[in-house]
């Protein structure tokens, strides 16, 4: 069996390698066969450090039992004030303050906690007071040296004045310490707090001068100016600051760093490698080993969320958003990723609401699961048509100014006689043209068609589609696979054709460079509710390079194209000329597989509307 002494090491060395986990159980089995406090303690700060405040209480109330002193009394204060218990946590802190042996810095800690306590019971004055002496107290420790745990506390004090209030009258009640590396320390975390709070008296250049006076070579110390230099975006070289990282990471391991400064150093290291596309792969594993240290960093959870969107990975984001929003559910950046994820088409919307829902608030998903995917489908749909309408009343006016261009362009050439002006014109109305017509077709995409209902029979609208695609595009070959007896489709026929012309035109310009094949299945399915009519499924497939993940949600936006000379205007208008006939389109891609549509239409002209979410057949709408 193991030591406790052995265990608490494997405990610490789990904690330093970002797997809290493993070091809990470690250090938990050390609490169980040792008298000695120093595994509470751990577990103590573990769980401040992850927001677990019941955990925290418990195991800061067994370190004060196994070693009743002033540092493990402020230990229980700060868990008290964590779990909400205030007025426990004033007096377990007061009689902290009130023993004879206390320690300078645990002193700035128990009058910060008081300050907390204060403002959380909305005592502005007491929390002003209370963080004026707090900083006092640091200010008088840092005479005597600051480790890596006291700079955290530091600027948390630091905060806590400027929160209040009393930023700058404590940097002037500096002027007179002594100059030393604490007293520089202190004016740095002071000078960070006051301007990252918009205090313009404080400059950029002021705060690199303190932390550039400071003579030490703590870990601590070359991240907090790493991090300044990396703010700097316009002179920042990612790969040399990313080659300190790095070194810094290396270093750190050997020393005793607390957790907020580990999370720090891996955050700060996963935001360098977002920014630049060669290093970006590395970003999610930093920002993860960074949340490890601390989960309970909202922020941190949100870039992760977004990077993972980034890349297509929809159920990662959703559990880093959904930890978010436990961690704050009034956290902008987390809801507004929330947002990013619901998709008005999908057919998980309800689930994805739902667990939306629970994370910010408990209980919420199942009370709201019904009502809350309509009301975003509405919403989506409201904001989208008032967006494309401004669009397209503005563009028009864009389109009037190119046919204008155009006009005079072709009116100056067959003025100038022939030669470079006259080709330089020509080029400029042939040109002029194009975009006229480009930009006409965009803003026809954007249109909301008003079908002529007809009686459209599909088998030959099919085979013509089919020819059409095939003849725009030769090489790939484009195959029909119908059922006999399709039922015929109300609707305007014209409109029809274009869309699914669209479609599978498409699908075979996909396949061309590569080479590849399309295949359009159509069949008439059994519609929900007991409906007598019965839909129409055209589902065209295509082996072609697929379409990443991330960019799914937007194939029908009105502009949006991943090819290199697309107009991004034909599955636009695809989209909207299906919605005019109350069917439905859904994509679904693989990179390097291929893409699949679906379009759905009713046969009877009263559209999907008793469609469900979810296909017990296929698993999609």
């Amino acid at each position: 069996m193991a030591s406790a002494t052995s265990l608490m090491e494997l405990g610490d060395r789990y904690w330093a390698l970002g797997l809290p986990a493993a070091a809990k159980s470690a250090l938990g089995r050390a609490l169980a066969q040792s008298d000695d406090a120093t595994p509470a303690l751990r577990l103590t700060e573990i769980a401040l450090s992850q927001g677990d405040s019941a955990s925290a209480r418990k195991f800061a109330m067994e370190a004060a039992k196994r070693a009743p002193g002033p540092a493990t009394k402020i230990l229980l204060g700060r868990a008290q004030v964590a779990a909400g218990e205030l007025a426990a946590a004033r007096m377990t802190l007061a009689t902290a303050l009130d023993a004879p042996k206390l320690a300078p810095w645990d002193r700035a800690r128990a009058h910060l906690e008081l300050s907390r306590a204060a403002d959380a019971q909305g005592d502005v004055s007491g929390a002003g007071a209370q963080a004026g002496a707090a900083f006092g107290a640091a200010v008088t420790a840092a005479s005597h040296g600051v480790a890596h745990e006291s700079l955290t506390l530091l600027e948390e004090i630091s905060a806590a004045l400027v929160a209040n209030g009393r930023g700058a009258e404590a940097s002037k009640s500096l002027e007179g310490v002594k100059d030393t590396a604490g007293r520089r320390m202190c004016a740095a975390a002071l000078l960070s707090a006051r301007h990252a709070a918009g205090d313009a008296a404080v400059t950029d250049r002021a705060i690199d001068e303190e932390l550039a006076a400071i003579e030490t070579s703590s870990a601590a110390i070359r991240l907090r100016r790493l991090e300044r230099r990396a703010r700097k975006h316009g002179v920042v070289d990612h790969v040399a600051l990313l080659g300190e990282l790095d070194a810094l990471i290396e270093a750190a391991a050997g020393e005793s760093l607390p957790a907020v400064d580990r999370a720090r150093l891996w955050f700060l290291y996963g935001s360098l490698c977002a920014d630049d596309l060669a290093t970006r792969d590395r970003a999610e594993a930093a920002y993860r080993k960074g949340l490890a240290f601390q989960p309970g960093h909202t922020a941190a959870a949100c870039r992760l969320a977004l990077l993972m969107l980034d890349r297509g990975d929809q159920a990662g984001a959703l559990s880093e958003i959904e930890r978010a929003l436990r961690i704050d559910a009034s956290h902008g950046l987390a809801w507004r990723n929330a947002a990013r994820m619901l998709d008005a088409k999908s057919p998980s919307l309800g689930v994805v609401v739902g667990r939306l829902l629970d994370a910010a608030n408990p209980g919420a998903g199942s009370a709201a699961g019904a009502v809350a995917p309509r009301l975003v489908t509405a919403t989506a749909e409201v904001v989208r048509h008032d967006v494309i309408a401004g669009v397209y009343a503005h563009g028009h006016r864009v389109k009037n100014l190119l046919g204008i261009i155009g006009a005079r362009a072709r009116s100056a050439r067959k003025l100038a006689a022939e030669g470079d002006l006259h080709d330089r014109l020509k080029d400029l109305e042939t040109d002029v043209t194009a975009l006229y017509e480009e930009w006409a077709q965009y803003l026809r995409s954007m249109q909301a068609p008003t079908p002529t209902v007809e009686l459209v029979p599909l088998s030959p609208l099919l085979h013509e589609v089919v020819m059409a695609a095939q003849a725009r595009t030769q090489q790939v070959p484009v195959t029909l696979e119908t059922q006999g007896g399709l039922p015929d489709v109300r609707g305007d026929r014209m409109l029809l054709r274009e869309a699914m012309l669209n479609v599978v035109s498409n699908a075979a310009e996909a396949c061309a460079p590569a080479g590849g094949e399309v295949v359009v299945r159509v069949r008439a399915l059994i519609a929900p509710g007991g409906s007598a009519a019965p839909l129409v499924e055209m589902v065209v497939t295509d082996t072609g390079p697929g379409i990443p993940r991330s960019h799914l949600g937007r194939l029908f936006v009105p502009g949006f194209t991943t090819k290199e000379t697309g107009s991004g205007v034909g599955l636009a208008i695809a989209e909207r000329v299906v919605a005019a006939h109350h069917g439905r389109i859904t994509v679904d891609s693989e990179e390097g597989v291929g893409t699949t549509i679906t379009i759905t239409l009713p046969t009877d002209n009263r559209g999907l509307a008793s469609l469900p979410m979810w296909s017990a057949e296929r698993g999609l709408p």
